[in-house]
């Protein structure tokens, strides 16, 4: 945490807004993955009492964006290459596809606008080096995708990776080419707007993958791992 504070609370009866904020302060990076957090510290700088934050750091470490060890600490979790390859990917292939097949004929016009603006957006926190924005809005485009299904488990599985698809993210953008993410989006938007299945299969495996992207050398990849 060192090179980080918390503001003081506005209103210290607010649970979800102290929560709120450790979480923000994670997901952008402010506290990078395996930082310890001090309930006692995070209670002084917020001038809140510590129950509060207690609740706070349990909230979130149902989340996995914190891990708590018995009679040791706190951390900020940690996420692998080899967890976001084998286990996060396959999900998010699953989720996107079955939504694509289900529910092709309710993307119309307003729909592929839709996604259109959040990628216009994109290029513009691209061209402006926002990289937190961009990490943001390649979030919405996805959520915007999911948004379609009616199914509960479908909303409520990719609801449970997105804290750990962002703590990717934040932890790898800096190997990411941020140009290629927008072309990357719009590649895929197109394929959906085609309406050809077998088309978004296989930009959806190439755009999940990072093929064209996720750029790293071996060392680079070793310390990501």
């Amino acid at each position: 945490m060192d090179g980080f504070t918390f503001k003081k609370q506005k209103n210290i009866s607010l649970r979800e807004q102290i929560t709120n904020d450790i979480r923000t302060a994670i997901l952008k990076g402010e506290i990078p993955a395996g930082s310890r957090l001090k309930e006692s510290d995070i209670s002084q700088q917020m001038g809140v009492s510590r129950a509060p934050v207690r609740e706070a750091i349990r909230q979130l470490e149902r989340e996995g964006i914190l891990i708590s060890y018995p009679y040791r600490e706190t951390v900020v979790a940690d996420i692998s290459l080899d967890e976001v390859k084998d286990i996060l990917i396959p999900i998010r292939m699953h989720l996107e596809e079955f939504v694509a097949r289900k529910y092709l004929k309710q993307i119309d016009d307003a729909f592929i606008e839709k996604l259109q603006q959040i990628i216009n957006q994109m290029e513009r926190s691209y061209q402006d080096a926002n990289l937190d924005e961009l990490v943001e809005l390649d979030m919405l485009f996805h959520d915007t995708w999911i948004s379609l299904a009616q199914e509960r488990t479908v909303l409520m599985t990719w609801r449970s990776i997105q804290n750990q698809t962002k703590l990717h993210f934040i932890k790898n953008i800096r190997h990411y080419a941020s140009d290629t993410i927008v072309q990357d989006h719009q590649a895929l938007l197109d394929s959906l707007a085609s309406g050809n299945l077998d088309r978004i299969s296989e930009e959806l495996r190439l755009h999940l993958s990072g093929a064209k992207a996720f750029q790293f050398t071996s060392d680079e990849r070793t310390e990501m791992e």
